[in-house]
């Protein structure tokens, strides 16, 4: 084998060492490339599929015509029976494709409406609020003539969106743009980091490049002494790197590959949002096809600027031979690998601080947006977004003397930027976090807001300003006076607050509803496991059991008991319920329903009424309330009991019959219109049942419709309704349920004789009664339910501190950010491993640098334990220095960026702490790297003969 091959091909455990550490740093830029271009990508397709279609700009100067593509709507105030309205005048044609309306929209009752504007006084006619108009409930509507007559103080310009993220202007549906312009920002920010990075990657390959120079220098001095130029040294030992760094290259690409694709499938598997197609396009392939190219190109360079001081002669290692470089520092290994670990380490804090900061920006958009405490979102819901919950659950947390605060979470862009904002109540905002002013006002009005310092300065304004706002998630228009300015910690100081009812407008939340509630750090004393509904019968046969259950969950983090305590009629039960974090489970408690007559039922607090009936206590199936004359009508008699009545007599008018053994009977109607009544009767038991017979009725279905008397306000309850055909044809209706949040209709077909129950879930609502209606054909039913508070289940999420309901999503939002979250999970573990490389390269080169001085140790008697130890301390000695010089040099340069406005995600800008939990890891994970890398080679050189180390052999 020729000296030139087994240059080239023969690879010490060493030069393996050195394709690894080169495989790592390359899976990292691999990486790094296929998710960024991935999240780009899935942008621009978003943006092309769902951009927005309009903007609006606010100016104070109103224009006479408008602008080419564009369409003015002048704005004014004026006063109508003593109150301010803001008035919006709709020009003809418009973008928003809006019909003037024939007068006034919006306004109070009444046929006609004075409007005092600040130039004239105008009478219109009253008109209907069209349901697709984009402006705030409390604006009034009229044409643009009329504004103009009474004044317009402003305008809002509106135009066709040339770009998916407007600029100038607000699109009409922010939440896109503000996730286009968002991650367009992340992008950027972890571009800077990632460039940072590369320019690892030449120190690296150096450094390992240098060790395997090292390691073949005797045959490398060999060859120059025998004749060999030192062009072909150099090119020899240039191809030689190149080769390990290709091979460390190819390596590299597999893990990069695999790595991200395997964090995607596990996040799937986890049942996490994301959806990120990380294929490797074109694109994807042609740019990591250049950078792998590069990382080789520098490999070979390296090799070459390695090889130099054999070329020339001299020694690799005399430069700082002895040297400590600092008092106190190495005695044995070059002072030098405090530069590279350093480096090394700055670059990696630095990733650290941006990936940390990014996962805070993007917490503090979906969740508690800083302050202590906790929040409570809708049961279910996998993204707060997606949650709306009563505010009641404030009002009952502030009765248990929680400080709480309901929220609603909006995601806006403003001149290109985009930003997230907040619907608040102010003062309960204040309460459960750290906000304080520090310039204007708080808000007293639907149309005011504060703007924190940090979006202040992003955004450009100042409170006096005025800014014209887009809907979140629906489409919609409306305006804020900015009145102060206020300043928390984190992300809460880049949100804009508006109040409640414009959020709602602009999110498209249900009045008396918000996304959260945040509640403070107090805690309660009644423990976590919170009541959530209690049931009981409403009338039971005497002598059969009478059930009560009650709903109960522990919302805390650790196991909790409660003591449940349930009474009927005299008897009572005392029962212990031991619930694991998060359990939710029912308990039941039968006593027995000995005496007739209307019992209190008493459990876990709540009360209920019970009556108790005689087990033959007639009762008649659903009957229609109208028929026509002479139709035959089957009527089923059963008992409460559940039994079915033979013999029972059942008359209307005077038409009867007796019922069969399965308990029904076919009778008719009279022939005669009017109200009758239909009676049941076994020996000296009754049920009667009100009919109305008229001509031309149409047979309907007997309809009942069953809701929970009572409900708490943290629950959801169901209507039944129950639909039967007593009729001998068939038939087929459209049946409906309307309610609170619910409105459902469905086809019903029944055969003579059958019956369905149709159900709907109703939305949860604040304390108060509420009407729920039925409608099956001409059939219709009624009835109502309370809504009554639990205030014991608010004091258990106060005790809790945690949520009451899941975080995640369901919608485009939620799986952009749990893409993103991917995104910096994958690059942080790809991060680490990268780092790891490094610095086992970089100490691996400085042991190997002093082997000859290790030698000369051994071979005069030092014990290999001393040496082993010696390298150990010099490993410490390098690693403290590194590890401070690297944090203070993060902070100091991501500091910087972020003062400069150049690490902003999402309107947040990202500024970088250094907290404890971010500071241990990379100490001790710096020193453990820095000893296992350093003591594996000492305790490999320790052991071989010293005749070896001296002379360079492997």
């Amino acid at each position: 084998m020729s000296y030139r091959r087994a240059l080239l091909t023969r690879w010490s455990l060493r030069d393996r060492l050195a394709v690894l550490v080169v495989a790592v740093t390359a899976a990292f830029l691999v990486g790094a490339v296929l998710v960024l271009l991935a999240v780009s990508g899935q942008a621009t397709a978003m943006a092309a599929d769902h951009g927005a279609d309009a903007a609006v700009v606010l100016t104070s100067d109103v224009p006479d015509g408008a602008p080419p593509g564009a369409a003015v709507f002048p704005l004014t105030t004026a006063r109508v029976a003593g109150d301010a309205h803001t008035v919006v005048g709709v020009p003809r044609p418009n973008p928003l494709g809006l019909d003037l309306p024939d007068g006034v929209a919006g306004s109070p009752v009444g046929t006609t409406v004075e409007l005092a504007g600040p130039d004239a006084t105008v009478a219109r006619a009253s008109a209907d609020r069209t349901a697709d108009a984009p402006f705030p409930d409390s604006w009034l509507v009229t044409d643009a003539a009329t504004v103009r007559e009474l004044g317009a103080e402003r305008a809002l310009v509106v135009r066709d969106a040339e770009s998916a993220v407007p600029d100038p202007g607000a699109p009409l549906v922010g939440a896109l743009s503000f996730f286009l312009a968002g991650t367009a920002g992340v992008l950027e920010t972890l571009g800077v980091v990632c460039a940072g990075v590369a320019v690892l990657v030449g120190v690296v390959v150096f450094s390992v490049t240098r060790m395997t120079v090292r390691e073949r220098r005797s045959t490398l001095v060999a060859l120059r002494a025998t004749g060999a130029s030192a062009r072909r040294v150099r090119r020899l030992v240039a191809a030689r790197a190149a080769l390990l760094t290709l091979a460390g290259a190819t390596l590299g690409y597999g893990i990069g590959v695999i790595a991200p694709n395997a964090a995607a499938t596990a996040a799937v598997r986890f049942g996490l949002p994301v959806g990120l197609p990380l294929s490797l396009d074109t694109r994807a392939a042609a740019l990591v096809g250049a950078i792998l190219l590069a990382l080789v190109c520098v490999g070979g360079l390296a090799g070459a600027l390695a090889a130099r001081p054999v070329v020339g002669g001299a020694p690799l290692d005399e430069s700082d031979t002895g040297s400590r470089g600092w008092p106190g520092g190495p005695r044995l290994l070059p002072a030098r690998a405090v530069v590279p670990t350093t480096a090394t380490l700055t670059v990696f804090v630095a990733f650290v601080l941006v990936v940390a900061a990014l996962g805070g920006v993007l917490g503090s958009l979906g969740a508690t947006g800083g302050g202590a405490g906790g929040v409570v979102t809708e049961p279910g819901s996998v993204h707060p977004v997606d949650s709306h919950i009563p505010v009641a659950y404030a009002d009952e947390l502030r009765r248990s003397g929680v400080a709480a605060s309901p929220e609603i979470l909006l995601f806006l862009a403003h001149d290109g930027r985009a930003f997230p904002a907040r619907g608040v109540d102010f003062d309960a905002y204040r309460a459960v976090s750290d906000a304080t002013l520090v310039a204007g006002r708080a808000p007293t009005a639907s149309d005011e807001a504060v703007v924190g310092d940090d979006l202040a300065r992003t955004l450009g304004v100042d409170p006096g300003d005025s800014l014209a706002l887009g809907g979140s998630t629906v489409a919609a228009v409306g305006t804020v006076d900015i009145v102060g300015a206020y300043d928390a910690r984190g992300a809460a100081d880049d949100h804009l607050l508006v109040s409640l009812p414009l959020a709602r407008h602009l999110e498209g939340v249900p009045a008396g509803a918000a996304n959260v509630v945040r509640f403070g750090g107090a805690r309660a004393a009644n423990g976590t496991v919170a009541v959530l509904g209690v049931s009981a019968p409403d009338r039971v046969a005497r002598g059969e059991t009478v059930t009560l259950r009650v709903r109960l969950r522990n919302v805390g983090d650790d196991a909790a008991t409660r003591t449940v305590r349930a009474a009927f009629d005299g008897a009572r039960e005392t029962r212990s319920v031991a619930l694991d974090a998060g359990e939710r489970r029912t308990a039941s408690f039968d006593f027995a329903a000995n005496a007739a007559g209307t019992h209190t039922a008493r459990v876990a607090g709540a009360t209920r009424r019970v009556r108790v009936v005689a087990p033959g206590t007639l009762t008649l199936a659903p009957l229609p309330a109208r028929g026509p004359p002479n139709a035959s009508l089957d009527v089923a008699v059963g008992t409460v009991a559940g039994e079915r009545v033979e013999g029972a007599r059942v008359a209307i008018g005077s038409n009867a019959n007796a019922t069969t053994a399965d308990g029904a009977t076919r009778v008719r109607l009279p022939a005669t219109p009017g109200r009758y009544e239909m009676r049941a009767s076994a020996g000296d038991r009754r049920a009667t049942r009100t009919v109305r017979v008229a001509d031309g009725a149409v047979r309907g279905p007997g309809v009942r419709l069953h809701v929970p008397e009572r409900v708490s306000v943290f629950g959801a309850p169901r209507a039944a309704l129950r639909v039967t055909n007593p009729w001998p044809a068939p038939l087929e209706r459209s049946a409906s349920i309307t309610g609170p949040g619910v409105d459902r209709t469905t086809t019903v077909a029944l055969d003579p004789g059958a019956e369905r129950t149709v159900t709907a879930a109703i939305a949860r609502r604040p304390p108060g009664s509420y009407d729920v209606a039925a409608r099956v054909g001409n059939a219709t039913a009624s009835t109502s339910y309370r809504v009554t508070g639990d205030a014991r289940l608010a004091s258990a999420l106060a005790a809790s501190g945690r949520s009451a309901g899941g975080v995640g999503t369901a919608g485009i939002l939620s799986r952009a950010f749990g893409n993103l979250g991917l995104v910096l999970a994958t690059l942080l573990g790809l991060g680490v491993l990268m780092t790891v490389g490094s610095i086992v390269a970089t100490f691996a080169d400085a042991v190997q640098a002093r082997r000859r001085d290790l030698g000369v140790h051994r071979a005069i008697g030092a014990d290999p334990r001393w040496v082993v130890g010696t390298v150990l301390a010099d490993a410490a000695r390098i690693a403290l220095p590194a590890t401070v010089a690297g944090l203070a040099l993060a902070w100091l340069t991501l500091r910087a960026l972020s003062w400069a406005g150049a690490l902003t995600a999402f309107g947040v800008r990202v500024a970088p702490s250094v907290p404890l939990w971010t500071v241990a890891p990379v100490a001790l994970g710096t020193f453990a790297l820095a000893l296992v890398g350093a003591g594996a080679l000492a305790v490999r050189d320790a052991r071989l003969d010293p005749s070896r180390l001296l002379g360079g052999g492997r």
